[in-house]
């Protein structure tokens, strides 16, 4: 497995005693709530109506919150599960990226249930920005499920996708949303305007859109690195 992350994770369960509007009370603590929303770059109203349980944030927005309180546990943060302060730091040079609840399938695929974070996986900073070029906001981590792409992708494995990327620009590896079903596949464009949906796994039989069909076609972002899982 590459050098270049390693992973923080914490298990989402269900929360089972404070909100989580109620956890970002208690972690800005003596901080006005103005000052914390001027830091977050947000109205006041909206920072109150976060912590009244109105509304959630969104994963940009509890980075932030995290870059703000950086000695906070993620895991506590998102769950309430384990102790507010983290135990051990994250080490010198890395940034966390969240991982999704919602899974892409590599076979018959699943519907987009949630979009819930369910824990932290670390990267070091600079092959972010010096590899990768890709801002943190773009970037989406999730799980592969299926194995119609193995063994180029393996039921488990993590994915990091470029959300940037909302066209087909060649015959690479994409997530893409067809039918409301979320799938990993390698996908190509004909001369003809008519799109290939390729698996890397021999046994599997690619399926070809028609230029009626590709119009239900989405493309949410291009597989820009893989981490297997062990």
């Amino acid at each position: 497995m590459s050098t270049q992350f390693c992973v923080i994770r914490h298990t989402y369960v269900e929360e089972r005693m404070r909100t989580l509007g109620e956890r970002i009370r208690e972690m800005r603590g003596g901080m006005q709530l103005s000052e914390l929303a001027g830091r977050l770059g947000i109205h006041k109203n909206t920072m109150m109506n976060y912590e009244k349980g109105g509304r959630a944030p969104d994963a940009d927005l509890l980075l932030k919150f995290l870059e703000i309180f950086p000695q906070t546990s993620p895991a506590w943060l998102l769950t309430g599960e384990g102790p507010m302060k983290k135990s051990d730091p994250l080490p010198d040079g890395f940034i966390m990226l969240p991982r999704y609840e919602l899974s892409a399938e590599t076979g018959h695929g699943r519907y987009v249930e949630s979009e819930q974070i369910v824990d932290f996986v670390s990267f070091k900073d600079d092959w972010v920005h010096n590899y990768l070029r890709v801002p943190t906001k773009d970037l989406a981590l999730i799980t592969v499920k299926g194995d119609s792409m193995a063994p180029t992708l393996n039921a488990g494995d993590l994915i990091l996708v470029d959300l940037r990327v909302s066209r087909i620009e060649d015959s690479a590896v994409y997530v893409i949303e067809f039918d409301d079903a979320l799938l990993v596949k390698r996908v190509q464009r004909k001369l003809d305007g008519s799109i290939v949906i390729k698996n890397d796994n021999p046994f599997y039989e690619p399926e070809i859109l028609s230029n009626d069909q590709v119009a239900a076609l989405r493309i949410v972002g291009r597989v820009i690195w893989t981490g297997k899982k062990m």
